[in-house]
Formats: C-alpha cells, sequence, structure tokens
C-alpha cells in the first residue's frame, strides 16, 4: 500500500477541511511546530482505516472537534497494486457512512466498504472497528518509537505467513517440535529451575533422613563411650577429694579464728574512741586560740576606720559648697541656650508651613500638566474613531487581494487547459450568406469567426441543413466544471472585498492601507502622550495619568484643610517668604552653637565635682557601715566572754588536747593481730568448706546422672538400628546416582536440541534479520541483531557480546526499532504486498551523527519502501532532503 492524500474535516482540533496531498513514493516529510496536527492527522489514518463509521466506542467519539463537536469526516487516497482506492468515512455514531470506490469503478458503502476494506489491508474485525494487524507497528504514533515493535497476533501472522515455506523446513514440522517438548518435560518431571523435584527429590529427602537417622545413631553409640569413660573419671576424682580433706582439722582452725576476732574488734573500739577523744580536744583548742587572734584584728580595724570617717567629713564639706557654685552658673547658660531654640522651632515651623505651600503649587501644575495631556489624547481618540470607521467602510483587504489573485490565476488556467483540447473551428462566410448562418441558435457577428469547440455544437444554415460537431475529449466534463468553479471562485472573491473587478479592488485596498497608516499615527501618537515616568512612579498610558490626577486632587483638598487656606498664594510670595525664614534661621543657628559652647564647660565641671560628692558620701556612709558592724561584734563577743578569760580557755584547751595524744599513741602500741587480717583468714576457710562441700554434691549428682543414663541406653539396640540404617543408607545413594545420570543425559540431550533449534531459529528469521543486516551496518558498524521467535528485538551482539536490548540507550533502542520496521515492511514487499512506514516525531533521542546516519538508512529504504516522517524539529531536519509534504487549509 502507498498513501497518496489525506483530507480531514472536522477531526479534532481541524476547522473546516485540511489535506495533505501528493505524497510521493519513496521518502516523505511534513515538518510543522506543535499543535500543528501532525500526530491528528496519524490519528485520522488509524481512524479511517481501523475504526467503524458507525463506531460508538470512546475512540471514535474523540474524533469530534475539541470546541463544536462537529461531525468529523477522513477521506484517505492510496494505491494497491494497480488500482487506486479512496476511503471516505463520516463518523456520526448510529448515522455515521463509509464510501470506497477504486479506480476501477468498483463502489462499496457502509458495511461493505468496511469489509472490503478489512480485505484490503488483510486486518481482522472487531467490534466498532478492525484490528490494526501489521499496520500497527509500521505506523509509530508519537512516544512509540523507541521500544521494541510490538506485533499482535494478526500482524506476528503476517509476517509469519510471509516467511512460512522456510519454516516448515527447517523445524522438522510437528513432530521435530514434540521431541524437545518430551525432552522438557521428562526433565522436570525430576528436575525443576529450583532443582530436583518428583521421585528425585523424594529420594534426596529420604536419603538426607537416613543419612541425619545413621549419623543419629553413629553419635548416640560414640556417646554412650564417652559416658561410660566419664563416668569412670568422676569416681576416681571422688576418691582423691575425700582423701586430701579432714574435717575435723578444719573445724578447730575455723573456731579458733572465730574467738581472735572476737578479742580483736572489742580492742579496735577502744583505740577508735581514744582517736576520736584526741581529735575533738585538738579542733576546740585551735578554735579557741583563732578566737583571741580575731578580736584583736577587729579592735585595731575599728581605730583605723574611726580616723578616717574624720577626714572624710571635712572634705565633703568643701565638695558640696564647690557643686552648688558650679550649678547656679550652668541654669543661667542652659536658660539662655533655650530661648534660641524655641525661637528656631517657631522660625522651622513656618519654614515648613512654605515648603507645604510650594508643594501645593507643584501639585496643582503637574493636575494642570495632565489635564492638557488628556485633552490632546480625546482629541487624537476622536480622530482614531473616525479613521476606523473609513477602514470599516473598505471591504478589500490584502487577503482579499489574494484571494482573487488566485481566483484568476485558477480561472485562467481552467481556460487555458480548456483551450488546449478544444477542437478549433474556423467560419468564413460570404456576404450574401451572412445572415443565414447561426451557430448553436445565435447569428454570427462576423463574415470570418473562429471558435473553441469543447461541447456539442450545431452550425444550422437556412434553407440547407445543419452541422453537429461533439468533440470526444476526455476529462471534458470536469474541465467544464473545474472552468465553473474557477469563474464562481473569482466572482465570490470580488463580492467578498465589494469590487467589481482587480482595478477597482487594488485602489480599495490602497485606500485601506493610507486609513490604516493614518490610524496608526494617531494611536502611536497618544501612546507617545503618556510615556512611562520613573520620578513619580507613572505606568505608560493615559489611565494612569487619569488616576494620578485624582491622587493630586485628593492630596491637594487635604493640604488645603491642613494649611486653612482657600487659595493659594503666589510663588513670589512663597520664595520671598522662605528667603527670609532661611536668613532667620543662619543667625539663630549660630547663636545656638555658642551658647551650646558656653553650656559645655560649665556642665563637664559641675558634673566632675558631683561625682567626686558622691563618691566621697559612698566612701562616709560604707566607712560608717563598717565601724557600725565592727563595734557590735566586738560588744558582742565581749558581753560572752572578756578578753582575758579568752585568752585563758586558750591556753587550758590546748593541755587537754596534749594529754588525749599522749593516751591514743599508748593503746595503739598495745594493739595486737588487726580485725582486717581476721577476718579475711575466717572468710577463707569458709569458703573452702563450702567448696569442698560443693565439689563433693556435684561429683555425687553427676555419677548418679551417668549411672542411670548408661543403664537406660545400653539395652535399646544401637548398634542393631545402627548397621539397618548404614544399608539403607547406601541404596539410597545409588538410587540419587542414576537420577543424576538420568538428570545429564536429558541436559545433554536438551541442550542438542535447542542447538539445533538456534540454527532453524537462525535461518527462520534470516529472511528479516538480512534486511536489517545493511542498514545495522550503516548505523552501527561491526553490531548483529538478535531476535526472538516472536520478530521482537532481544539484543544485540558487539565484541562478541550480547547486550540486551532494554539495557541499550533510550536513542540506540528506538534507531534499531526503526531499522526492524523497516525490514518488515521490505519483507512483505518482497511478497508483492507494499506497506507505507510512517515515523510520528521519531528519532528524538538521536545525537547528531547517528541521526544523520539515519537520514541515509531512510533514503536507501526509501528507493524501496514509501516512508512518511511526521517532525516538528524543522532545523533538525533540514539535511534530510526528503520530499516536503504541507497541511494546508482548503476552502
Amino acid at each position: 500500500m502507498k498513501i497518496r492524500s489525506v483530507q480531514l474535516t472536522n477531526f479534532r482540533k481541524f476547522v473546516g477541511t485540511c489535506a495533505v496531498d501528493d505524497i510521493a513514493d519513496g521518502v516523505n516529510v511534513l515538518v510543522g511546530h506543535n499543535e500543528l496536527g501532525k500526530s491528528t492527522l496519524l490519528a485520522a489514518i488509524n481512524g479511517v482505516i481501523f475504526e467503524k463509521a458507525k463506531s460508538q466506542t470512546e475512540t471514535v467519539k474523540s474524533f469530534r472537534h475539541t470546541v463544536n463537536l462537529n461531525v468529523p469526516e477522513v477521506e484517505l487516497t492510496f494505491d494497491l497494486g494497480d488500482t487506486r482506492w479512496t476511503i471516505r468515512k463520516r463518523f456520526a455514531l448510529q448515522s455515521g457512512k463509509a464510501w470506497l470506490t477504486s479506480s476501477k469503478d468498483h463502489r462499496y458503502e457502509d458495511e461493505a466498504a468496511e469489509s472490503q476494506l478489512q480485505k484490503l489491508f488483510e486486518i481482522g474485525g472487531r467490534r466498532g472497528g478492525s484490528e490494526s494487524g501489521i499496520w500497527g507497528t509500521l505506523w509509530v504514533s508519537q512516544g512509540n518509537s523507541f521500544g521494541v515493535p510490538q506485533l499482535d497476533d494478526v500482524g506476528r501472522n503476517t509476517l509469519q505467513g510471509c516467511i512460512e515455506a522456510q519454516v516448515g523446513a527447517v523445524t522438522g514440522g510437528d513432530r521435530g517440535r514434540k521431541i524437545p517438548i518430551a525432552v522438557d518435560q521428562a526433565l522436570r518431571d525430576i528436575m525443576s529451575s529450583k532443582g530436583p523435584s518428583g521421585m528425585f527429590k523424594d529420594a534426596l529427602a529420604r536419603l538426607d533422613e537416613v543419612r541425619a537417622r545413621t549419623i543419629q545413631l553413629e553419635t548416640k553409640r560414640n556417646e554412650i563411650f564417652e559416658r561410660m569413660d566419664s563416668l569412670t573419671r568422676q569416681r576416681r576424682e571422688r576418691n582423691n577429694i575425700l582423701s586430701n580433706w579432714n574435717e575435723d582439722d578444719f573445724r578447730d582452725e575455723l573456731d579458733k579464728s572465730r574467738a581472735d576476732h572476737t578479742v580483736a574488734a572489742t580492742k579496735l573500739k577502744e583505740i577508735e574512741a581514744a582517736r576520736n577523744e584526741s581529735k575533738y580536744g585538738a579542733e576546740r583548742a585551735e578554735r579557741e586560740r583563732q578566737a583571741v587572734k580575731d578580736r584583736a584584728k577587729l579592735a585595731n580595724d575599728l581605730e583605723l576606720i574611726d580616723n578616717e570617717i574624720h577626714a572624710l567629713t571635712d572634705e565633703l564639706s568643701t565638695a558640696t559648697a564647690d557643686v552648688k557654685e558650679k550649678r547656679s552658673t550652668l541654669e543661667i547658660r542652659e536658660k539662655a541656650l533655650t530661648d534660641l531654640r524655641y525661637k528656631l522651632r517657631i522660625n522651622g515651623e513656618q519654614s515648613r508651613r512654605l515648603e507645604r505651600l510650594r508643594g501645593a503649587i507643584a501639585i496643582q501644575v503637574e493636575i494642570e500638566r495632565h489635564e492638557a495631556t488628556l485633552k490632546k489624547a480625546s482629541d487624537l481618540q476622536a480622530e482614531s474613531g473616525r479613521l476606523s470607521e473609513l477602514i470599516g467602510q473598505i471591504r478589500t483587504t490584502d487577503d482579499s487581494i489574494s484571494r482573487i489573485v488566485a481566483a484568476e490565476t485558477n480561472l485562467a488556467s481552467a481556460k487555458a487547459a480548456l483551450q488546449a483540447i478544444s477542437t478549433k473551428v474556423e467560419i468564413t462566410i460570404n456576404a450574401d450568406a451572412f445572415r443565414l448562418i447561426r451557430v448553436d441558435s445565435a447569428a454570427v457577428s462576423s463574415l470570418t469567426t473562429t471558435r473553441s469547440v469543447v461541447a456539442k455544437t450545431q452550425i444550422e444554415i437556412d434553407g440547407i441543413g445543419s452541422i453537429t460537431i461533439e468533440p470526444q475529449i476526455r476529462e471534458r466534463d470536469e474541465m467544464l466544471n473545474r472552468l465553473q468553479l474557477a469563474e464562481g471562485e473569482l466572482q465570490s472573491a470580488l463580492e467578498e472585498a465589494g469590487a467589481k473587478n482587480m482595478s477597482a479592488a487594488r485602489k480599495a485596498v490602497a485606500q485601506r492601507h493610507e486609513f490604516e497608516r493614518q490610524l496608526a499615527d494617531a494611536r502611536r501618537e497618544i501612546t507617545n502622550l503618556a510615556p512611562k515616568e520613573k520620578a513619580p512612579k507613572l505606568d505608560a498610558g493615559l489611565e494612569s495619568r487619569q488616576t494620578r490626577i485624582r491622587e493630586l486632587q485628593g492630596r491637594l483638598r487635604t493640604e488645603f484643610e491642613s494649611l486653612g487656606i482657600s487659595t493659594l498664594p503666589s510663588n513670589e510670595e512663597i520664595e520671598k517668604g522662605i528667603s527670609e525664614t532661611h536668613t532667620i534661621v543662619e543667625k539663630l543657628t549660630a547663636d545656638t552653637a555658642i551658647a551650646e559652647t558656653s553650656v559645655v564647660g560649665p556642665k563637664g565641671a559641675l558634673s566632675e565635682v558631683t561625682a567626686s560628692l558622691n563618691e566621697l558620701e559612698q566612701r562616709l556612709a560604707g566607712l560608717k557601715g563598717n565601724s557600725e558592724a565592727i563595734q557590735a561584734s566586738l560588744t558582742a563577743g565581749r558581753d560572752q566572754c572578756s578578753d582575758e578569760q579568752l585568752t585563758a580557755n586558750a591556753a587550758e584547751l590546748a593541755g587537754r588536747a596534749e594529754e588525749a595524744q599522749t593516751a591514743l599513741k599508748a593503746i595503739e602500741n598495745s594493739q595486737g593481730e588487726t580485725v582486717i587480717a581476721i577476718d579475711a583468714r575466717i572468710k577463707r576457710l569458709e569458703t573452702a568448706g563450702k567448696n569442698h562441700s560443693d565439689a563433693v554434691a556435684r561429683i555425687n549428682t553427676d555419677i548418679a546422672k551417668l549411672t542411670a543414663w548408661i543403664e537406660a541406653n545400653e539395652g535399646a539396640g544401637v548398634e542393631e538400628d545402627l548397621e539397618v540404617a548404614r544399608a539403607e543408607q547406601a541404596r539410597l545413594e545409588a538410587a540419587v546416582k542414576n537420577y543424576e545420570a538420568e538428570v545429564r543425559v536429558l541436559r545433554l540431550l536438551q541442550k542438542t536440541l535447542r542447538e539445533s533449534e538456534s540454527e532453524a531459529k537462525n535461518l527462520y528469521l534470516a529472511p528479516v534479520v538480512n534486511r536489517v543486516e545493511p542498514y545495522l551496518k550503516m548505523l552501527l558498524p561491526g553490531t548483529n541483531l538478535v531476535l526472538d521467535e516472536n520478530l521482537g528485538i532481544s539484543a544485540i551482539q558487539r565484541n562478541g557480546t550480547d547486550e540486551a536490548f532494554n539495557r541499550l540507550s533510550d536513542g540506540t533502542q528506538e534507531q534499531l526499532a526503526i531499522l526492524t520496521r523497516l525490514a518488515f515492511a521490505e519483507l512483505l514487499l518482497s511478497k508483492g504486498r507494499p506497506a507505507t512506514v510512517i515515523l510520528d516525531d521519531a528519532m528524538v533521542f538521536s545525537d547528531d551523527d547517528r541521526i544523520e546516519r539515519m537520514f541515509d538508512i531512510l533514503t536507501l529504504a526509501g528507493v524501496r519502501v514509501q516512508i512518511l516522517v511526521l517532525t516538528c524539529r524543522r532545523k533538525l531536519f533540514t539535511k534530510f532532503g526528503a520530499e516536503e509534504l504541507h497541511l494546508r487549509q482548503l476552502p
């Protein structure tokens, strides 16, 4: 099949009728921006072939226009063999219609058309539409070009039908296919992908059980022997422990140690009491000595503080008089400074009022400027309205001129074509017979006339007869109809332009252009009247000026109310007032600076003497507080004990402390063995006795357990059970070896069959692989393609290594998928079934080098296969060199 044209009416986004014509045999490319409708075009081709006109599926419902929901129509013209077919469908749900016609005058409608279309494309029917078959693989929609080419059952059967003869020869037929199946089944009976299964698995499981039982019995037998040896060792150890122990000697030594502990503990308590008495006596004597020293220090400190208080009192009196004198001087100068500052404030208020009046005048000026702009804009807008009305009265546009030119061209072409095929009839009449001749019942207008005859024409000669001329011209009706359509189109174009002829139309459009120029100038002047202003932050446009005027009027009204005025003074009055206030403020500022300088010295002197006075007062207060505290402490201590009595008490306590220290040394020298040493000996003896008892009890328990276990297991027949288990283990090991040998044989047979099958599959896939190979060598030199039995790409072979298809980059996957589709199309072509390949926005993942190689491959494939490429990448496809198609809007 080769597509020649496709026409869409009200299909999805398209309004009216759009068409792509003159689709060539080889490589064709339709380049357009996003949203042009390229993918919609592919959807329309799919729809007109695979969807029934009366279908009510969601797919068919989606064909309606996205806004006006008009009934969509699609017409497709294509060649099959030497016959040109045209299928047209009107997708109107139950009211849908289908028409199929051919260049050999075959005509079908509705179901007959749908049925014949399925036969032509060899596609399977389904409810509401048809299965796409091989076409679903060769026609790639947007976003699906880089995956593995998907074949449905119909498409796969189509390709397999093309290589069916070779398939039977290389696979051995049904019998050849049954042998590998039988081998696989036999192997699955005893071995799965996870390991042994069936009887093999049961034998292994039973062998594991018997081996475990044998090991268990051997372990138990060995354990019996080990426990008998252990019982002998335990009895020998118990005899050794009992022979090395004397219980009476142990008890005597322990009792003696406990009695020594009682004597040592009593002595230790006496020593602790003496030590405490010596310690407390020394501490009391030290406290008394320190109390004597502290009282003497307090008396000396009190005398020093009293002398310092007398000196500070005299110094404080002098500082107070100095502070009073400096404060009086500072108050006089600060009053003068305050008066100057008041005058400055009054003058500042007057200056600010004048500045506000100046600002109000500026607001008034800006308002008047904007109002003048708006007045001029109003006049220009009135002129723009007048020009727009004049433009509206002229119906002729550049598009109208283009349409008239096109119509005149079509009319001239139709006339020329008709003139070229018409029969020329020249009539020459004698003057006396001039009025006897009529052509098609109309009198001739001259003695000699030449006519181009296309239709049946009759020449009548009064009194003689008539001559009938009927040219036999093919496609005469079509040409006459073309001429009539061209004349009608020209008349329609002139009426639409409101002109009698082309000259009048050109004159009208020139007048329209002049009015449009004047209108553009007026609008440009309006725009320039109100540019963007940075200072007041005004946006461009008249509306911002109107808003600004209202804002300024509000501010001006507020200023009038705030200043208490109804009219503004003149600029001269305001400038004079501002100048006077500036003169006054300069003098006041200078006087204020002098006054401020004169205040600084007295203020600093006052601050210094005040700080000195405060420091003296704080020092005096602190000394008085210390004096009072020391005096109170001395008085309280002497009330309790006089200085002489305190000294005597200290001497007496020192003597007692010395006597207690002498007594402590005497009692410590009389101490014998310590309590700690005796405690350690008692603990050692008690632990040794417990260890001896525990050891004897533990050995007796172990001996009893070993004796009972041996008596219980000696009569269990362990030896007999062990021999039976070993015999069963040997039998099962032999069975497992037989199964393992069978698995090896089956796997070898399976490998041999698979190698044979691989060779057969290579022959089976050779028709596709051989067609892909030349393209693959151009794209990826040194690379081979690996297909599976379902004709899908499974991997590529590169450098002797298989690389899985799904691990390749998106760009490489897309390129290989396109090559495979080209091979499928060539395979169909070899069987006399030409097929078109359509790629919608393909090669989007290709780099610059790869895409130029793909262009070469598509150009080479286009020699045999029709290829239609839809893309939005004009710059990328400039080097493609394909036949360029155009999507045009039909009237």
